[in-house]
């Protein structure tokens, strides 16, 4: 069991309290406009790797973001301005949760090649299996080692928290970027 946190849309919480849960529903998530349609594919290829790496079916979903650091919604951006947001404290269990390197998401987001080799992929095959790196503690770490103006930090997904496992609520109105 650990501690994460997670912003979200106050409707999505005001769903989440009917349904019981909250999950990574589409209506409030990132993707919604046309600018962002084009980062679909990524989101798709992360959503089969999570069900695929913790066994657990997100249903048509996206999965529920995550940090290991509470957010500074002072600073802004994470919601439109003006806009209700909520950050829940929640606590869930380790096999719910799959670990991500934050900037090596970035790759699989634009569709570049996950090497620190000089070369493009030969394939779509060898494209998409260079981003399962990103969930590789040990070699994310071992980048760091070997370039070391390089750091890692680390984003969580999961497929659902429930109303228990939520410990605190912090509301906020999106104020924009400062």
């Amino acid at each position: 069991m650990a501690i994460y946190y997670t912003y979200q849309h106050a409707a999505a919480w005001e769903a989440a309290k009917k349904n019981g849960f909250l999950f990574g529903d589409p209506n409030y998530g990132m993707l919604k406009d046309e600018d962002d349609a084009n980062h679909r594919p990524a989101y798709d290829w992360l959503a089969a790797q999570y069900e695929q790496r913790k066994k657990r079916l997100l249903n048509g979903n996206d999965p529920v973001w995550l940090s290991d650091t509470k957010p500074d919604v002072a600073r802004g951006g994470f919601l439109e301005v003006g806009e209700p947001g909520v950050v829940l404290t929640v606590e869930l269990p380790d096999e719910a949760v799959l670990a991500l390197e934050a900037g090596y998401w970035v790759f699989a987001l634009n569709r570049w090649f996950l090497s620190f080799e000089d070369r493009e992929a030969k394939s779509e095959e060898e494209l998409r299996t260079s981003w399962e790196k990103m969930f590789d503690r040990e070699w994310c770490e071992a980048i760091v080692e070997a370039y070391p103006e390089s750091n890692t930090k680390y984003y969580y997904i999961v497929d659902q928290i429930h109303l228990h496992q939520v410990l605190d609520i912090q509301t906020f109105i999106e104020q924009g970027v400062s």
